[in-house]
Order: structure tokens, then sequence, then C-alpha cells
């Protein structure tokens, strides 16, 4: 970490390979998205699947972006974003799946 407090590597495995996502609760967002499914036979238009549609949305828009350490998915939140950090993939992160880094 650099003295302006963005994430350079994992200070816990000292990997350099970075992502960044959103700082939300896949689960919470699982409970939207079933409870929208579920009520959707009940309301017109099947129109609670908008509405869950739209709680989504305004709940990733709102919230701050985490960066996460592909190797020891470490997560790091208050820190400004490493313009050098991508988005989640899964090409690298199935290289660390099948063949994991020696343990130090």
């Amino acid at each position: 970490m650099r003295e302006s407090q963005i994430v350079d590597a994992c200070p816990s495995c000292g990997s350099p390979l970075l992502y960044v996502q959103r700082d939300f609760n896949q689960k919470a967002g699982l409970v939207v998205v079933v409870v929208g499914a579920a009520l959707a036979p009940f309301t017109p238009y099947y129109s609670s699947l908008g509405v869950a549609v739209l709680l989504d949305a305004v709940l990733y828009s709102l919230l701050p972006e985490i960066t996460v350490c592909y190797r020891c998915h470490a997560h790091f939140r208050g820190f400004a974003r490493n313009p050098r950090h991508q988005a989640f993939d899964l090409h690298v992160a199935e290289q660390y799946d099948v063949h994991p880094p020696p343990e130090r």
C-alpha cells in the first residue's frame, strides 16, 4: 500500500493480482430477487420483479467499491481505487483454483 491509500498488492499474501467489485452482500441481493420472484404471481404483470430489479440497481449504484485479492480473497475497504485493478476476471481466478500458489 502506498502513502496515497491505494492498494498495490495484498498485504496478507503479497499477491499483486487484485480486482475491484461493489461492496454488495450477495446473500442480501439473492433475498431481494427471491422475494420478488415469490411475490410475482400475486402482483399485476409480475411487477414485483421490476421492483426487485430497481431495488437491486439502486443498492448497487450507492455502495462503494472494494478491492479483493484473487489469491487469498482478502477484502480491502476504504481505499482509493487503483486504476490498474479491473473487474473480476474468471481466467485469472481459474489459474489460482487450478494451480494454487505454494504456501509461504
